[in-house]
């Protein structure tokens, strides 16, 4: 829209309009027209800057268009399909940040929104403009400044449109309220509220009354607005749902009801009024209510999932229970629900950018028709008044728009190939869907593709010349889909989407893709790599190269060269070429190299690249970046610098708006380049060879802008921004352009790929991964070679080195060299020593610095930590048992302050005792007898009391929970009152400092005031401490005994390992080993296996340390049997100590060889001899070996049962201290729970306290504004009284003067009138004289008064001429009021000569009649009799002043005779006097009204001010109440078994505020007496049962008996009437009738014929359809030949009105005279006249046969047509 800074040159509202002459300086100059836009209301939240994607207010501002803030715009355009197409229309922001609220008046056509800027200002305009043409100043009405500080959040209308509603936002959350009249808003309310708020509207019914709702969803305020005499005031009612539950809508019902809706899916009604709850609602889904719109006979609720229910009205105008009718989609989420204007269908907003429409009338059911059927028989017991439940009827939503759920990113031209290149326009978004529109000013949905795994879009390019295009996701997956279409594409069934290649590229994002149509190629960018695929059609589409970018940073943008060479920009600036016109497609992807590279002077962030095919001939490229506000001008560098870092600079600079561009795209006609900027502002520039100029900028989207693109005949530009709108705009006077066609050469491919599943798995490895493990394998193998032949030169080198060195060594001494001299550069190798010195020496400081600190932060952990601690964590764990292990308690170290808290508070309590002591006469009491006299001594029931009594020994812990333990028996054979045991132990009297703490402690009954709960407090966690401690001796005992457990145990193992050995078994026993958690400082020092670096050791280091390591190694070898713990170990057993003595093996008798070769019988003596002595040696050394392992063997049982039994009691031991454990800590957390509550008790207290200080000072304050309005109505009040003593005095003046008018009129007349005279001067005296245009009412219509009158006496031809003018004017009224009634009572749905009317002229005849009727809405508005109710109020209200209006000649009765002059004068005078006087009443009636209007406003807030003070003194007493309640009230903590506590247990946490306890006693007694009465209970019921057992078998053997004699008499009289036909009579005479098996013949037969019927009637039905279908070609065709006649006869009339124009100038310019060319004027006016109705007339006729055509070929279809077609073109009045 054209704007005060000139920057948006195009008509407001539409683009059909040309442009003002003014603002263009070039007349022909390209400049940028907002068309349309391809997504749903879109807008920023309450925030600045804005954050995208939150969606705006929607409203309807006629009967089929939409309003809606999208981008920096507010757009109206038209959701519904039947609709005429009209194009959309645009309001834009002027601050370029978008419109943050806006409302719309139907009532009044008038539009205010305000612009996203500090300090904004609200515009009103009549929206639509009377004039589309004329600038938006024309249709401007008011400014409203000075509301709010950062922002509005909402604006808001009342009904009638005088009253403009406006929230604040961030900063100062404001509610204003404007009144608006003419062109002037009065500021009237501004309130700051008491919360942030997000929605703001009147009551339809009254606007006094404005309802904000809450951001946070927990209330709704309502204001009510009074006007007190100039000034208005304001009255807050809060509502809030039950149990805090969130509020997710809002919405005004009948007779000021608030229907408030809640997340969980229920509505409850309020009373605006009243403040008083009327109805829930319940839910009719569990999820939140979104919408509540109201029809006149139904509520219709609308959920977040998308679930609507139609409740029908009652008579107390709030919804019934009863759903009559409901529609849900699946897979949806609703954002609003909204009728249109007419009331006749709802319109469906869903978070996927969908709009579905429904009808929103409710089809009545029809009436049953009665049925014939005999009625069933009807039970004995039956519910006649039961409702019946009736099943709602369920309609369907129906999609009218779809579109992008998140923003786009991407955008592509494409055009498609068939008959005629059809352009089409690529959308991706990040929602993870491409969809295709149609190329056009109104783009059209022809078809979608999903990304299978949802990726969002990043990057798309469409092939030129191909119908094919390639999507990059952000999962690094690059595809390449082609699009077919057949015939005339119109709608999604006329596409064929297939994907041709699929291939996940990289892990990352795909960021950038270029298609090259020479190469025909792609390349696409992730990070800083790069590929480059073959897309021709006869070959396989595959990655055929790689390459990377310059520089570290990503790539940002990718330009193909005509040469074939590929320009590489990255995000730092810097501009690489890699040549890819060589590459061929190899097993492997080549990499390409850089051929040169360089850098954009100036540029921090580059974004894009773009070059024009036309201009330049590649030769200049032109870039964007976030360091130039602009458009900048390269040429393309040839590679040859001279520098060693070179540096190109900008050949131009075009600027882009303010905030800079960040995308850049060129034109298909090449002359032409477009930027979407950073702030959103979209620009464009005319390209020239080597330069760029700005053209045109337009403001159309709110941020920055993702992706613009041009379509393919240049004449229309897409841009889609981050506020999620995606706007079409038209480049006017823009050079035509054809848009290249597209070839089918991959439609062969495409039918090939479709049946191939080419999705790559989302977790697979990536083509860049298979390619490096590819490259990898290669490399490997050259690097092999290469290293192979690097060791081959190594080697030759080291011989020729090594010869050296020998030669010098055998060299004479004068000629021998020094080993560092072989050192060639002595300067390098020092360098290198000093840097490596330099670097060791940083190092070192950084690894020191870094060691300092976390020296210094361990030991300030250790500090706080560990050395804070007086008893550390440790763990015991058992030997054997499974997850047992016993935990001591950590105790820290008392710090000397509470040490000395504790000191003072035992001091006290030393005093404390030793007072009671003195005041109760008891040496062994410690509180005063009557707080514990309440409960018994030695009970068991009550912590820190009778058995519970507090300690700090474990041991006594243990055995009181095991007393607790004992039977029910037990305890109830103890007599009442404790068992007759003392409650504690007796106190000495002598209390003191060394007396164990329990001592100290209060009995819990004892303790009443704050002090003793704070003492007690502290005493409890010194004896939870206490209690601690003394628990951790004993596991120190545990841990102990562990110890030496695993002592005992190792030693036994060790003996256990040498019988094994000696037996060698490998068999597996038991050994001991610690946890970590078992040793206390086990995490103060570092094992080996947790280091995860190792100190660097060189190889001279590593050397010297296994030289020492072996030399000890020695040295203990030499030493062995002589070191010092040996001779203390000889020292110590007196030097006995025995060498082992050498055991007895199998191997010490050796077996000669010969023993085994030579037989006995061959042996000699000796040779016997030797084998007898071996024999005998061998069975010695076996019984040896034998007797040797069964004692190993009984050893090692008795060592492992030693084991076992050591293991075992050890584990006992853990186990009881396990058990104490937990005893002790059952203690621990009950004494801190008791602690807990106590502390609560004191909070409770306290917060009690501050509660009754709030109230006393609220009261005070209450108190002082009750006498200021107070002293306020005592002023009212006598106002009140003063205006009624004047309204009185004003009345009885009137009537006395009326009471005077016979004395005035007899008076005047000089002579005494009769009676009638004076009752008939009377009536006139009293008569308002209402004119004929007066209104019944009592209007101000005017009649004519003649005052020339030539004698004092009136003739009566004089009279009867008076008489006779107004009997006509009568008369000639009634006949207008009858012409008028006629016309009224004509059928909506017919004309004046009674033909039939389509719905397009029925809609507009009825806007005339409700134009007319002065109607501004639908009859089926809800609230029109809301309206009506209040106009009638409101005149009531009004002061209704009479001007006098002097009597007339027609006013005198036809039956009265003259009259004189005098009285006819005295008369006016006393109705003047008297209409002065009765609006003096009325006046004074006025005043009256409003001050009793103040003083009933006064005492209505003296009222409620004395309500609040009796709320105030309510809360006090109840504050009070409590206060007392928890003076008295005792923290005890008790215990009991399960079955003893009666109280119904909560899900959390249970209540036992109103629990008592009842001693087991009366219980056990009330039991044994309910035991005994029931006993004689089932005694009773038992014979009972008995007895009514023999009844019911008499009874029913009686029944049995009368109905068997009733079944014999209705069986033997069924005999006696049976009828005896031919059939029986055969049957009893037995004669052989028909069979069975001819009948079912017979019945096939008939079967057969039937079938063979049908058949024939069928294809007779065929036959005729096909002739019916053949008619209906015939009469289509007829049709569109009658279509082209009208279009020729409008041309016709053009061409004619052009000849007469031109005729026209041609003889102005001729000359001649003046009245000669107005006859020519008239004259061919006629004729033109003529010949348009003769041509309307020739239309009429043709459309009458073309009706009576259609009736007669389909006469049931014909009129449902003409009421579906919204605008038929046979129906279209704008045709010429």
């Amino acid at each position: 829209t054209a704007d005060k800074t000139g920057l948006y040159p195009f008509p407001p509202y539409t683009h059909t309009c040309l442009p003002y002459p003014s603002i263009l300086a070039p007349a022909m100059a390209t400049y940028l027209q907002c068309s349309s836009t391809l997504a749903l209301p879109m807008n920023s939240s309450s925030s600045l800057p804005p954050a995208p994607l939150t969606l705006s207010k929607t409203v309807f501002v006629n009967e089929s268009k939409v309003m809606h803030a999208t981008g920096n715009t507010l757009r109206v355009f038209q959701p519904f399909q039947d609709a005429s197409s009209s194009p959309d229309a645009f309001i834009f922001s002027e601050t370029g940040r978008g419109v943050s609220s806006f409302a719309y008046s139907l009532k009044l056509k008038r539009l205010a929104f305000s612009s996203r800027r500090l300090n904004p200002e609200i515009v009103v305009r009549e929206y639509p403009p009377a004039n589309a043409a004329d600038p938006p100043e024309a249709s401007h009405v008011l400014t409203i400044t000075d509301g709010t500080e950062l922002e509005y959040v909402d604006l808001a209308f009342s009904r009638d449109g005088t009253m403009l509603a406006a929230l604040g936002g961030v900063s100062d959350f404001k509610l204003i309220i404007w009144e608006i009249k003419d062109k002037t808003a009065t500021k009237i309310v501004s309130l700051a509220l008491p919360c942030a708020c997000s929605k703001v509207e009147f009551d339809p019914s009254n606007p006094d009354y404005v309802y904000c709702l809450a951001s946070s969803g927990e209330k709704v305020l309502v204001y009510k607005t009074v006007k007190i005499l100039d000034r208005y005031e304001s009255d807050l009612s809060t509502f809030t749902l039950p149990e805090g539950a969130a509020i997710s809508s809002v919405a005004w019902a009948f007779s000021g009801y608030l229907a408030i809706g809640s997340v969980d899916g229920s509505l409850a009604f309020f009373s605006s009024r009243t403040k008083e709850k009327i109805k829930t609602l319940a839910a009719g889904s569990p999820a939140p209510v979104v919408s509540v719109v109201l029809s006149g006979s139904h509520f219709i609720v609308c959920h977040k999932d998308t679930s609507t229910f139609w409740y029908p009205k009652n008579e107390d105008a709030i919804p019934s229970s009863q759903i009559v009718q409901k529609a849900s989609l699946e897979n949806e989420a609703a954002i609003s629900l909204l009728s249109s204007l007419d009331y006749s269908r709802l319109l469906l907003i869903t978070e996927a950018n969908c709009m579905h429409e429904v009808q929103m009338d409710v089809d009545e059911p029809a009436p049953e028709e009665p049925s014939e059927r005999e009625p069933e028989p009807v039970s004995m017991i039956q519910f006649e008044d039961a409702p019946k439940e009736l099943e709602p009827e369920i309609v369907d939503f129906e999609r009218v728009n779809s579109f992008h759920a998140r923003p786009v990113t991407s955008i592509a031209s494409l055009v498609l190939a068939g008959k005629a290149p059809v352009p089409t326009i690529l959308t991706g978004g990040s929602d993870g869907v491409v969809m295709i529109w149609k190329d056009d000013t109104t783009p059209k949905n022809l078809g979608e593709f999903k990304i299978p795994n949802g990726s969002p879009v990043t990057c798309m390019v469409a092939f030129a010349g191909y119908p094919c295009f390639a999507v990059g996701t952000a999962d690094g997956i690059l595809r390449v889909i082609h699009v077919t279409g057949r015939g005339s594409i119109d709608s999604s069934g006329d596409l064929k989407i297939s994907v041709v290649y699929a291939e996940k590229l990289a892990q990352v994002a795909i960021t950038s893709i270029a298609f090259s149509q020479l190469k025909l190629a792609v390349a696409a960018g992730s990070l800083n790599v790069g590929f480059v695929l073959t897309c021709e059609p006869a070959k396989p589409i595959v990655p055929i190269a790689t390459f990377k970018g310059s520089s570290t940073t990503p790539i940002a943008a990718l330009l193909w060269q005509p040469n074939n060479h590929l320009l590489i920009g990255s995000e730092d600036g810097t501009l690489s070429c890699v040549d890819a016109s060589s590459v061929t497609l190899s097993p492997v992807a080549e990499e390409l190299h850089t051929e040169w590279s360089c850098r954009l002077a100036g540029v921090k962030h580059l974004l894009a690249l773009a070059e024009s095919s036309k201009i330049g001939n590649g030769r200049f490229f032109y870039a964007v970046n976030l360091g130039t506000k602009g458009v900048e001008c390269y040429a393309v560098p040839d590679g040859m610098f001279g520098e060693a870092d070179p540096e190109i600079k900008p050949a131009d600079v075009a600027e882009s708006g303010a905030k800079g561009a960040v995308c850049l795209v060129a034109s298909p006609s090449g002359g032409i380049l477009a930027s979407g900027g950073a702030g959103g502002s979209l620009s464009i520039f005319k390209v020239g060879d080597g330069h760029a100029s700005t053209t045109s900028t337009l403001s159309a989207h709110v941020g920055p802008i993702l992706s613009v693109c041009f379509s393919a005949a240049s004449s229309l530009l897409y841009s889609s921004g981050a506020d999620g709108s995606v706007v079409v705009t038209e480049l006017v006077n823009a050079s035509a352009f054809d848009a290249t066609p597209s070839s089918g050469d991959f439609d062969f491919k495409a039918s090939e790929e479709a049946s191939k599943d080419l999705e790559p798995p989302a977790d697979g490895a990536s083509f860049l991964e298979k390619t490096a493990a590819a490259l990898q394998v290669r490399q490997e193998q050259e690097s092999k070679m290469a290293k192979n032949e690097a060791f081959e030169g190594i080697r030759d080198l080291s011989t020729r080195l090594r010869a050296m060195l020998d030669h010098n060594a055998s060299a004479p001494d004068l000629e021998k060299m020094a080993r560092n001299e072989f050192v060639i550069d002595l300067a390098g190798q020092d360098e290198i020593n000093t840097a490596n010195a330099a670097a060791a020496a940083a190092k070192r400081e950084k690894i020191k610095r870094e060691d300092t600190m976390k020296d210094m932060l361990a030991s300030r952990i250790r500090q706080e930590c560990w050395d804070s601690m007086q008893t550390h964590a440790c763990k015991v764990n058992s030997l054997q048992l499974q997850d047992i292990s016993v935990k001591n308690f950590p105790v820290r170290k008392v710090p000397a302050a509470q040490q000395r808290q504790l000191d003072l508070v035992k001091h006290l309590r030393i005093t404390e005792i030793n007072e009671i002591q003195l005041k109760t006469g008891d040496k062994f009491s410690t509180c005063f007898d009557n707080l514990t006299s309440e409960v018994p001594a030695g009970i068991k029931w009550m912590v820190n009391a009778g058995l519970l009594k507090a300690t700090s020994s474990a041991d006594e812990i243990a055995a009181q929970l095991a007393s607790l333990s004992q039977s029910d028996a037990d305890a109830a054979a103890a007599p009442e009152g404790g068992e007759g045991e003392e409650d504690d132990d007796p106190v000495p009297l002598d209390v003191s400092m060394s007396s164990p703490l329990p001592a100290f402690l209060y009995n819990p009954l004892a303790i009443r005031t704050d002090a003793q709960r704070k003492t007690q407090i502290l005493l409890l966690n010194e004896l939870v401490r206490l209690i601690a401690m003394d628990f951790n001796k004993q596991f120190e005992k545990l841990k102990s005994a562990k110890e030496d457990c695993v002592g005992i145990l190792e030693g036994k193992n060790e003996r256990i390992q040498e019988i094994l050995t000696e037996l060698n078994s490998d068999e597996d026993f038991f050994k001991p080993t610690f946890a970590k958690s078992e040793i206390v400082d086990s995490f103060l020092t570092l094992s080996q296996d947790e280091l995860t670096t190792t100190v660097y050791e060189s190889k001279k280091d590593r050397e010297a340390r296994l030289k020492k390591e072996e030399e000890a190694r020695i040295a203990a070898e030499n030493n062995k049997g002589d070191d010092l713990p040996t001779r203390a170990l000889t020292d110590m057993m007196n030097n006995t100590l025995e060498v082992k003595k050498e055991a007895i093996t199998e191997d010490s008798l050796v077996r000669e060889e010969w023993m085994d070769e030579v037989p006995f019988e061959q042996m000699s003596e000796e040779q016997r001899k030797a084998l007898d002595d071996y024999n005998t040696q061998a069975k010695f050394i076996a019984e040896a070996l034998e007797k040797q392992r069964k004692a190993f063997e009984l050893e090692l049982k008795k060592l492992r049962s030693e084991v076992a039994e050591i293991i075992k009691a050890f584990d006992d031991k853990v186990l009881g201290v396990y058990k104490l454990r937990s005893a002790v800590q059952t203690v621990i957390q009950t004494q801190e729970l008791y602690c807990h509550r106590l502390g609560l008790s004191i909070m409770k207290r306290e917060d009690c306290a501050t509660a009754m200080s709030e109230a006393e000072e609220k009261l005070a304050g209450l108190n002082v504004q009750k006498d200021l309005i107070q002293s306020q109505c005592n002023a009212f009040t006598a106002k009140k009284e003063e205006e009624e003593e004047k309204y009185n005095e004003a009345v009885s003046d009137l009537q006395s003067r009326e009471r005077g008018f016979r004395k005035d009129i007899q008076e005047q007349a000089g002579t005494t009138l009769d009676q009638d005279t004076v009752k008939m001067l009377l009536n006139l005296y009293k008569s308002n004289n209402k004119g004929a245009g007066d209104d019944d009412d009592g209007g101000s219509g005017v009649t004519s008064y003649s005052g020339n009158r030539t004698s004092g006496n009136m003739s009566s031809s004089r009279q009867s001429v008076g008489r006779r003018s107004s009997m006509s004017a009568r008369r000639s009224s009634m006949s207008r009021r009858k012409s008028q009634s006629s016309r009224n009572r004509r059928s909506f749905n017919s004309t004046e000569d009674g033909s039939n009317l389509g719905p397009l002229q029925a809609a507009m005849q009825e806007a005339q009649k409700m134009a007319a009727q002065g109607l501004w809405t639908s009859p089926k508005d809800p609230f029109l009799p809301a309206d009506d109710a209040r106009a009638k109020a409101l005149r009531y209200a009004e002061v209704q002043l009479r001007d006098y209006i002097p009597l007339n000649i027609d006013d005198i009765p036809e039956s009265f005779g003259k009259i004189t002059d005098q009285i006819w004068d005295k008369l006016n005078d006393l109705r003047k006097v008297r209409f002065e006087k009765e609006n003096i009443v009325q006046v004074q009636a006025g005043k009256l009204k409003e001050a009793v209007k103040q003083m009933d406003r006064s005492k209505e807030q003296l009222n409620e001010v004395e309500k609040s003070i009796e709320a105030v003194h309510v809360s006090f007493d109840l504050l009070v109440e409590q206060d007392g309640l928890d003076k008295k009230n005792i923290e005890v903590l008790t215990t009991f078994k399960q079955g003893q506590d009666a109280v119904e247990q909560g899900f959390v946490a249970t209540d036992y505020g109103d629990a008592i306890l009842i001693p087991l006693s009366i219980i056990e007694s009330t039991n044994k007496e309910i035991r005994a009465l029931g006993d004689d209970k089932v005694k009773v019921l038992t014979n009972t049962r008995n007895f009514r057992k023999r009844i019911n078998y008499m009874t029913w053997e009686h029944e049995y008996l009368e109905d068997k004699a009733m079944n014999m008499d209705q069986h033997y009289t069924d005999f006696q009437f049976l009828r005896v036909s031919a059939q029986v009579k055969q049957v009893l005479s037995g004669v052989k009738t028909e069979s069975d098996r001819a009948k079912m013949e017979r019945a096939e037969m008939h079967l057969s014929k039937l079938h063979s019927t049908h058949k024939s009637k069928k294809a007779k039905l065929e036959r005729e359809n096909r002739k019916v279908a053949v008619a209906i070609k015939e009469r289509l065709a007829e049709n569109s030949r009658l279509e082209g006649q009208l279009k020729d006869l409008a041309g016709n009339v053009g061409v004619r009105e052009a000849i007469y124009k031109s005729r026209v100038a041609a003889s102005s310019d001729g000359g001649g005279s003046a009245a000669s060319r107005k006859m020519k004027r008239v004259t061919m006016r006629r004729k033109l006249v003529d010949l348009a109705r003769a041509q309307t007339d020739e239309i009429e006729f043709l459309r009458q046969e073309l009706d009576r055509l259609r009736q007669k070929t389909f006469p049931s279809f014909a009129n449902a047509a003409r009421e579906r077609v919204a605008n038929h073109p046979d129906e279209r009045d704008d045709m010429f």
